[in-house]
């Protein structure tokens, strides 16, 4: 039985509260705080780890708070909600590897967006070390944002100032990109983001987008002509964008963006952060 969905947005951080994990941290903060969502912190224990704190990963929440200036430095946990309407807890699992124990913890939590940390050289490596069951996987049908160490995002760390000003999207033909665009401007709204999104198709002829009512989106394509993965990173290039977001259409959901598809291809050569959106 799939879980129950809470009234408020859930949104999931896998964590190793290393210091190469803190653009991902402020955004997950940053982006809950903004949508008065719950944000769960999640910490996977390998290798025997068997020590874990409740509070562990809180004070890092609580640091960026305070340096941000929406929390006094005196304040305690439980004023979170109270002052700011913001959720934060922070959960552990044990499993075999990373992606395992993030994979089975979604499997029974509601979640609207998880957003993780791509190490360079190491995160494909951590997110394909091991079988995990196809059930668990096509689970994963939350949108997933990746943040490069070392690259630029959209938050600003030092103000947890939200800087989203323009989203590129590429579409494909024979794939219903609709669903994937209004989980986009869904979570938009929530943070409060007057983003623009703008829509790229690489060869000569623009997919149709017709929603559920049978009324096609009023939104231009840019076409380009390429390979598609370069010309993608051109394209976000040239148009300054602050995000690439890209549907995600295969079975396996989260493991899409980073394994066998364009969308790993963008996400291991882009200076720009990923959000992998589910079509279905």
């Amino acid at each position: 039985m799939a879980p129950a969905s809470p009234q408020r947005p859930v949104i999931v951080h896998p964590t190793d509260f290393a210091p190469g994990d803190a653009a991902a941290m402020a955004h997950a903060v940053a982006m809950a705080l903004a949508s008065k969502s719950i944000l769960r912190l999640l910490l996977v224990r390998v290798d025997n780890q068997s020590f874990y704190s409740p509070t562990q990963g809180l004070r890092q929440v609580r640091d960026l708070l305070v340096g941000w200036g929406v929390l006094g430095p005196d304040a305690a946990y439980d004023r979170w909600e109270k002052d700011l309407d913001l959720q934060v807890s922070s959960v552990s699992v044990a499993a075999r590897n990373a992606r395992a124990g993030i994979l089975e913890y979604l499997e029974d939590a509601f979640c609207n967006l998880v957003v993780l940390a791509n190490y360079p050289n190491k995160a494909l490596t951590r997110w394909t070390d091991a079988s995990v069951h196809t059930s668990l996987l096509r689970k994963g049908r939350m949108m997933s944002l990746f943040l490069r160490e070392g690259r630029r995002g959209f938050v600003d760390p030092k103000t947890g100032a939200i800087g989203l000003k323009r989203i590129l999207m590429p579409i494909a033909s024979g794939l219903d990109s609709v669903p994937a665009i209004r989980r986009i401007q869904a979570m938009l709204a929530l943070i409060d983001s007057g983003a623009e999104i703008r829509l790229m198709h690489v060869g000569k002829r623009p997919p149709a987008l017709v929603d559920e009512n049978d009324v096609t989106l009023d939104m231009p394509i840019l076409l380009r002509d390429g390979a598609v993965v370069e010309t993608i990173l051109a394209a976000a290039d040239e148009l300054q964008v602050d995000a690439i977001a890209m549907p995600t259409a295969g079975r396996h959901g989260l493991l899409d963006a980073v394994r066998g598809s364009a969308s790993a291809q963008v996400l291991e050569d882009a200076r720009w952060p990923l959000l992998a959106v589910p079509v279905g």
